[in-house]
């Protein structure tokens, strides 16, 4: 029998693995960098990411959305993106399998109520979408030892 709870955490886990790498490739002094003027900063983009993914989290907890960190907090990147990594583990973990299964109201932000593992997998597709974007603006940014897609 599948344990859904532990099969999303390693899906989880191998994505934001490579998601934190690309972050620890951005300079600190070089988060307003864009590749187009229309695109939004790195720093912004990796923010979205973390604190996306860490929302569908709660949601999927039947928790309002919630930040860990302030807009003007200064907190280094790389020090968001460990904490909103292991705060984000901690909610998946702390669901029971039933959990998964539970519908959820998500009407305000997806215009329909869905089951939480969809809500969890909704956040995975977009974290993903967005980590694609960031392998683009690290690269722009003069890094080419990049990591692979996911790590195995």
């Amino acid at each position: 029998m599948s344990n859904r709870k532990e099969d999303f955490l390693a899906t989880f886990r191998a994505h934001r693995k490579v998601t934190n790498d690309l972050i620890a490739l951005i300079d600190e002094k070089k988060l307003d960098f864009a590749p187009t003027d229309t695109s939004m900063p790195v720093g912004k983009l990796a923010n979205h990411i973390l604190e996306a993914t860490y929302t569908f989290a709660r949601l999927a907890n039947n928790q309002s959305p919630a930040k860990l960190f302030d807009d003007d907090d200064n907190t280094e990147l790389k020090s968001k993106a460990s904490t909103y990594t292991q705060e984000t583990e901690k909610l998946i973990a702390s669901m029971s399998e039933e959990d998964f299964d539970k519908t959820i109201d998500v009407s305000d932000m997806l215009g329909e109520k869905l089951p939480a593992e969809k809500v969890l997998e909704t956040g995975m597709h977009h974290e993903i979408h967005h980590k694609g974007q960031l392998f683009v603006y690290v690269r722009a940014m003069g890094h080419d030892d990049l990591p692979y897609y996911v790590s195995l």
